[in-house]
C-alpha cells in the first residue's frame, strides 16, 4: 500500500519555523530563506509528484484519525491473512524488557 500524507502548507512551514528555532537556534530570516529557496522546491520537485502513485491519500496528516484507524485495520487484516486467521503477538515485559509470543485465533 503506497501512502501520502497531504499536511498543508502552512502548517508544514510553522512546524518547520518552531522546530529550527527553538531545537536548532536558527534566527525567522534564515529559517524562511531555506524554506523558499530548498526546502519547498525540492518538495514540489520530488515529493509531491508521488502523490499521483499513492494508493491513499491521507488529508491533515497525523491529525486525520480515521485515516489513521483505516489504515492499521487494513494492515492488521493482511497480517491476519497472511498467518492463516492466527494473529501473532509479541508481547513485551515493560519490567525486565523479556518478551513472549502468544497466538490468538481470530
Amino acid at each position: 500500500m503506497k501512502l501520502f500524507v497531504d499536511t498543508d502548507a502552512d502548517t508544514r512551514l510553522a512546524r518547520r519555523v518552531l522546530r529550527d528555532i527553538t531545537e536548532r537556534g536558527r534566527d525567522l530570516n534564515k529559517v524562511l530563506h531555506q524554506y523558499t529557496t530548498l526546502v519547498k522546491p525540492a518538495f514540489e520537485e520530488f515529493c509531491l509528484p508521488t502523490k499521483k502513485f499513492a494508493d491513499v491519500i491521507i488529508p491533515r496528516g497525523a491529525e486525520n484519525l480515521v485515516a489513521i484507524d483505516v489504515i492499521v485495520l487494513h494492515i492488521r487484516e493482511i497480517i491476519r491473512i497472511r498467518n492463516g486467521n492466527v494473529l501473532h503477538v509479541r508481547e513485551l515485559s515493560v519490567d525486565n524488557g523479556s518478551s513472549t509470543d502468544s497466538d490468538i485465533s481470530q
